[in-house]
């Protein structure tokens, strides 16, 4: 322990020593100076005190804090804890009970809805289907044959059983039997027994028909419903039918409002002790037989209710449970427990938790009452030491002037106290050292700051030459581990696109199909990583090919067209009719941009559509300005997040990331790429979920002159009719047609059309060709089919110009007008043409007929191949996927309105070129990469091609030698060296 003495030395200076009690000599009060400056004295409050009073003074100080500030602390600790544990644990015990109470009811009351809910649809759809049998079984036909078989029309009854099956989708087969369990008519040879129990005819009931269990087939779920045929009263025969289960298995199945771990099931009684589930246990496809005990046997015997028990698997579950209302079946909604009561246990946590903190709170609270009462005192007692230590700058805080107190005079007068003790020859001393100490440092720390300058010059010279070492380090690696990964992942593109040309299941395909997916993400994630690596170097190269913009545009929705359509999402291409074909500029990049945008615009896009409008922003005699914008109808983006889009890895929210995947890069590189083109990327958006974003660029290309290859002229004339139910779509394809020269209308529904077809007949505008999307409000389009086929007379077909002066040959000098091929199509009657031009004998101009009234309809599909084959069956000929293709949509238009013979001679030229392009080629191929040899040669081969191999340069140089090759395809660097090079 430390006391403080006052030395009084040579010329009356005070110097303040620091030495231990143990080191004052015991046997002299006065002690002297160790260092040799002469005699002290310690001061004290009435004069002078040896050592060990002074000592003994320090002690009681430390030992009076010490004692001071424990008791109060824990007193007031003690007290504030219990009056928070009582005022906050009373309130939060009352509260947990009502809302345990609160959200348990609530828990219960949404499984009773949903039961009810569930019990609902299962009810509607087994009476729908019972009712389906019915309308089957008292069908007249039918029933007159089975009651007279020998003598019946069994071709005619077959025929109309075959009619009524087809018209309902989920029936696939029937056969009816008479009174004896004779089969007698059948849809398809082979389904059915020839013979049934004639016991189990008699126990058919005329109201509800039997139904057995739902078996799982190569075809899906199917399950067989049984109802009696009477004449009257009398029981002639038994109808049985075969039904499609899928509706019934997604009804049973459908896991919503269920959680991770509930689950729908549906009991039928199996004798006194057993219940048979209807459908296997989603949990535990195995289970098909459960114990007539618990919620089930309940629910089977006419009850509902909530029930707590443990299920088939053995978990605790919360089931509701009531009758299925068809027989005596029993539905069964449950859950497990543990997941249904999370939100109860999410509750209870936070109440411990809030009560915890309060009590936390109050301990703290506690501790620092405790301290605003001892503190002061703390304080003074400090302060007095470091006095008696010899510190005579020692001063006590002051506190507000709001809270003055008795404190704050003890702490006024100690101040006092201290500053009369300082003299003024100390302060001056004090100062003028002070002083002479800062001129010093000051001094030092000049030259310390100059010598730090110095290196800090020559750290940022070589951390400039080692950065760009590690810049240039960066690119190569990049480069190099780009070649290497690029390399086995071409291969296994290529190699899986092989696979996908072999015959393979349909299981292997799919699995193929992801290989390749996955495969060209990670391809594409390589090329944004190094798109971004030479925008950050300034190295980006911007190429200046003659390109097709109508083409590019179509070939990048091509891309994305099946991932729109595996989301339900509409694909539009709107490009205004002063938008230039044919430019000059970089198309590759081009195409990545809209790869990016639309691809983020499905990405982000629940329903409804994504729309890629091109505009002309500015034009002038060399070079166009377009404005392209990609427009969506998914989440929207906040604005005052939208200035992170075009940052590099960066996106609008973290969980973004997590739920949609992504790096961040792709818009920082699209709005650079923009940027290359002479442009600017920009986003509109409110932030809104279903009014979207509006992701808008613009872009500077040179004009190239067009040599369109189609030609618009032959259809002037013609009258076609689009339906579509989408408005925008509709919109662009009808808008598209009118700039062919075709005389376009638009509808959005089928009767829509069929009121257009016939008000086209009535007036003497008949249609030429119909433009029918195949899925109208979700529903097929066979309906307006159906309707054209039978009243082939709606429509009219094409003839041209050419094809009237053909069949009407008038004189030079005649003044007779030929009707021109509009009129013939829109079967003019004006009364200037003279009857033998409009009534002649020549007027033989087609019409269609049932037969071939099919070809006038293009049917507008997905990209989904099933489509095309559903086309195929109805005998539909022509169609073609959306979005739509200009180029395809012509050959097809052209087709459909029989202009194959008028494009033969160009066709024919068009082939003898193709022979040319296609020439078998002898290849040479020099490649050191097995993996890239064994893809080369596999794909040359393919393409019906020779190959020829060669390891490294020097063979690829002896080769080309010894034979002619008509290619040679060459890598840019082999491992091995040819004449000391790479």
């Amino acid at each position: 322990m430390a006391a403080a003495c006052w030395c009084r030395c040579r010329g009356s200076d005070y110097r303040t020593w620091n030495m231990s009690i143990d080191e004052v000599p015991s046997n002299n009060t006065a002690g002297s100076c160790s260092s040799g400056v002469g005699p002290f004295t310690v001061q004290g409050p009435d004069g002078n005190l040896g050592a060990e009073e002074a000592g003994r003074a320090s002690s009681l100080t430390l030992n009076y804090r010490k004692k001071l500030r424990a008791p109060i602390c824990v007193k007031l600790t003690v007290f504030i804890c219990l009056a928070v544990m009582v005022a906050s644990g009373v309130p939060e015990l009352v509260l947990w009970k009502k809302v345990h109470q609160q959200l348990v009811g609530q828990i219960e009351h949404r499984l009773m809805v949903l039961s009810t809910l569930r019990q609902e649809q299962l009810q509607d759809y087994l009476l729908s289907e019972a009712d389906k049998t019915q309308l089957i079984a008292i069908r007249i036909v039918i029933s007159n044959y089975l009651n007279n078989v020998s003598t019946g029309n069994k071709t005619l009854a077959k025929l109309d059983l075959q009619m009524a099956i087809s018209v309902i989708s989920d029936f696939m087969n029937a056969a009816v039997y008479d009174s004896k369990g004779h089969l007698v008519l059948e849809t398809e040879e082979n389904v059915f027994q020839p013979r049934i129990e004639e016991a189990s005819i008699n126990t058919v009931v005329q109201e509800i028909p039997n139904l057995q269990y739902p078996v799982e087939t190569s075809n899906g779920w199917m399950y067989t419903l049984s109802r009696g045929i009477h004449k009257g009263q009398k029981l002639i025969g038994q109808l049985m039918v075969s039904v499609n289960a899928t509706k019934l298995v997604s009804l049973v199945y459908d896991r919503t409002g269920l959680q991770e771990t509930g689950e729908l099931l549906v009991g039928i009684p199996d004798g006194p002790d057993k219940i048979r589930l209807l459908l296997p246990a989603m949990q535990k496809p195995n289970v098909i037989v459960l114990p007539y005990k618990g919620a089930m046997a309940k629910a089977i015997n006419g009850e509902s209710g909530i029930l707590k028990e443990r299920n088939y698997r053995g978990a605790r579950v919360i089931a509701a449970y009531r009758p299925a209302g068809f027989l005596h079946w029993g539905l069964l909604a449950q859950m497990e427990i543990k997941e249904a009561y999370a939100s109860v246990w999410s509750v209870r946590l936070v109440i411990l938790v809030t009560f915890s903190a309060l009590l936390f709170v109050g301990a703290l609270a506690s501790l620092g009452l405790a301290k605003a009462f001892t503190s002061p005192i703390i304080e003074l007692g400090k302060a007095a030491f470091a006095l008696g230590q010899g510190d005579m700058r020692t001063r006590v805080k002051k506190g507000s002037s709001c809270f003055h107190d008795e404190f704050s005079n003890l702490k006024d007068a100690f101040n006092g106290m201290a500053h009369r003790i300082a003299s003024h020859q100390y302060i001056l001393e004090h100062e003028v050292s002070e002083r002479t100490s800062d001129l010093a440092h000051a001094h030092d720390g000049l030259a310390r700051e100059v010598e730090e300058r110095k290196r800090i010059e020559l750290e940022l010279e070589k951390a400039k030459d080692i950065a760009m070492a590690a810049d240039r380090s960066k690119s190569e690696f990049l480069a190099n581990m780009s070649h290497e990964i690029r390399t086995p992942l071409n291969a296994i593109i290529n190699f899986t696109e092989l696979c996908l040309d072999t015959q393979i299941t349909q299981e292997q395909q799919e699995h193929l199909e992801y290989v390749q997916f996955a495969a060209q993400h990670l391809l594409r994630l390589i090329t944004d990583i190094l798109d971004f690596n030479k925008i950050a170097a300034g190295k980006l190269e911007m190429e200046e090919i003659q390109f097709s913009l109508y083409e590019q545009l179509e070939q990048s929705l091509s891309v994305l067209a099946a991932r729109a359509w595996k989301s339900g999402l509409e694909l539009c291409c709107d490009i205004h009719a002063d938008v230039p074909d044919q430019l000059l500029g970089d198309p590759g990049r081009l195409l990545q941009i809209f790869v990016n945008l639309v691809g983020n615009g499905i990405k982000f896009t629940k329903k409804g559509e994504v729309i890629v409008s091109v505009t002309v922003n500015s034009k002038s005699a060399d070079d166009v300005e377009l404005l392209f914008a990609v427009k969506d109808s998914g989440l929207g983006i906040p604005q005052t997040k939208q200035s992170l889009l075009f940052q590099a890895f960066s996106q609008v929210d973290s969980s973004t990331q997590r739920l949609y995947g992504g790096t961040g890069l792709g818009l920082a590189i699209s709005s650079k790429l923009a940027a290359a083109m002479g442009g600017r990327m920009w986003v509109e958006s409110e932030g809104v979920e279903g009014l979207g974003s509006t992701f808008s660029f613009t872009g500077r290309f040179k004009l190239f002159p067009s040599n369109s290859s189609m030609n618009f002229l032959m259809f002037k004339g013609v009258r076609a009719l689009v339906v579509d139910d989408n408005s925008t779509g509709l919109r662009i394809l009808t808008d598209l047609l009118k700039s062919w020269n075709i005389i376009a209308d638009g509808v959005m529904t089928t009767e829509a059309a069929k009121s257009a077809l016939e008000l086209g007949e009535s007036s003497g505008h008949k249609y030429n060709v119909v433009l029918l999307d195949m899925w109208l409000g979700g529903v097929e389009a066979l309906d307006l089919v159906e309707y054209i086929r039978a009243r082939p007379d709606l429509l009219q077909k094409y003839a041209s110009d050419a094809e009237v002066n053909t069949l009407y040959p008038v004189e030079p000098d005649s003044d007779l007008a030929l009707p021109s091929a509009h009129c013939l199509s829109q079967q003019c009657s004006s009364k200037s043409t003279p009857d033998r031009l409009r009534y002649g004998p020549n007027l033989k101009v087609e019409i269609y007929t049932k037969d071939n009234v099919s070809s006038a309809i293009i049917m507008l599909t997905s990209v989904n191949h099933m489509e095309s084959s559903r086309c195929k069956e109805l005998g539909l000929p022509f169609h073609t996927s959306k979005p739509i293709r200009r180029s395809l949509l012509n050959r097809v238009l052209r087709s459909a309105l029989g202009f194959e013979d008028k494009m033969s001679h160009d066709e024919g030229k068009t082939s003898k070129e193709s022979k040319k392009l296609n020439k078998r080629l002898h290849v040479l191929i020099a490649e050191d990469n097995p993996v890239n040899q064994r893809v080369a040669i596999k794909l040359l081969h393919k393409w019906g091609h020779t190959t020829v191999l060669a390891v490294d340069g020097a063979e690829a140089v002896e080769r080309s030698a010894k034979e002619e090759f008509d290619i040679i395809l060459m890598d840019v660097t082999f491992k091995r060296a040819y004449n000391g090079r790479q």
